[in-house]
């Protein structure tokens, strides 16, 4: 066990070098523009106050007549309280730390509920197709995570759309709503939520069942199912292949034979020796979906008309918003490295022989 906490530990200190590294680079790149880069989305056109002068005021707040060095300290102590910089888009204005505070948790809901169906659905069925190795199943499972690969995310979603709003599937399914996160009728009045953002942990969820919400918390599940199904229905098949190959190579393992001459039932050799060692793979490839998630459902997002942290980190781009971009890639430096720590810690429990 003390061996564990050292591990652990260790990687925990790779993880703050790394986003000492991080806040390196994003400062360096916020820079590599020039100060006109940097204050440009400060400048007010309509202010009786000259540009000229506006532009010498932020100089000196934002500490750009000083040293480089002084300025990451600034930087750092910035990022410390909270003070990430302003963004200016048409579909968000306001500090960057409040449109993470907006957008972040419900992408994170969204990633979140595709992770669980990729987990439950593909693991189980790799599973069943390297035991059914060649057969009719194994076939059927394979064309299924091959269609998974071709179609691309937003078609999925059109489809999707297009199924439930039609007559295709069953009257309760049809219910299922198409667009947002949340019935806006339902947030009317709310003391927990302003300004499109809930409290306390900013997840409408969580925070619809803290206050005892439930209705709410209901309208936000139903609402993620489809969005999440697509994320999910394109990602399935890398989790179903990795799991199926890593089970099928484990099967052959000289251990497995050994268990096998035991006399072990099958079932067992493959739930109690075979599938924790094929799952080391497929926890990593699980774990980098999580945080591409994060940032790479753009498009689901944009056909769901979800709002999540993908869409405005577009209109940010768009808009030349530096303060925006730079601090979207630092937040998703964090998570990386977050679900990088939490993957390892899954494998010294998969693995105890596991070294770092």
């Amino acid at each position: 066990m003390k061996g564990t906490y050292q591990l652990v530990a260790k990687r925990i200190i790779y993880a703050i070098i790394t986003l000492f590294g991080l806040t390196v680079i994003t400062f360096i790149l916020s820079h590599a523009g020039g100060e006109s880069m940097v204050i440009s989305t400060y400048l007010n056109p309509q202010s009786p106050v000259p540009i000229s002068i506006q532009e010498r005021n932020l100089e000196a707040e934002f500490h750009l007549n000083q040293p480089l060095y002084v300025q990451y300290l600034y930087y750092i102590s910035g990022l410390i309280h909270g003070q990430w910089g302003y963004t200016k888009t048409p579909i968000f204005s306001g500090p960057v730390i409040t449109a993470i505070e907006y957008f972040l948790p419900n992408t994170i809901e969204l990633s979140v509920l595709a992770v669980l169906i990729i987990i439950v659905l593909g693991i189980r069925l790799g599973l069943i197709s390297a035991v059914r190795r060649d057969g009719s199943v194994d076939n059927l499972i394979r064309i299924v995570s091959f269609l998974g690969v071709a179609l691309p995310a937003f078609w999925v979603g059109l489809l999707l759309q297009e199924a439930f709003a039609s007559n295709l599937v069953s009257p309760f399914l049809n219910r299922l709503p198409l667009t947002g996160n949340v019935s806006n009728s339902l947030m009317i009045g709310l003391s927990w939520y302003q300004n499109g953002i809930s409290y306390p942990t900013h997840f409408i969820f969580i925070d619809a069942i803290i206050h005892g919400d439930f209705q709410v918390a209901a309208s936000n599940f139903i609402h993620l199912i489809l969005p999440a199904i697509t994320v999910a229905f394109t990602s399935l098949a890398v989790v179903i292949r990795m799991t199926r190959s890593s089970t099928i190579d484990a099967m052959q393992q000289e251990y497995i034979k050994t268990v096998r001459i035991k006399g072990i039932p099958e079932k067992y050799v493959i739930k109690y020796h075979a599938q924790k060692n094929a799952m080391i793979p497929v926890v990593t490839v699980i774990g980098i979906m999580f945080a591409t998630f994060l940032s790479g459902v753009v498009l689901v997002e944009y056909v769901f008309s979800y709002p999540g942290i993908g869409g405005w980190i577009v209109q940010a781009f768009i808009a030349d918003n530096l303060a925006g971009i730079m601090g979207a890639n630092l937040v998703f430096g964090i998570i990386l490295v977050t679900v990088n720590i939490v993957v390892d810690i899954i494998y010294l429990f998969l693995d105890p022989r596991i070294k770092y």
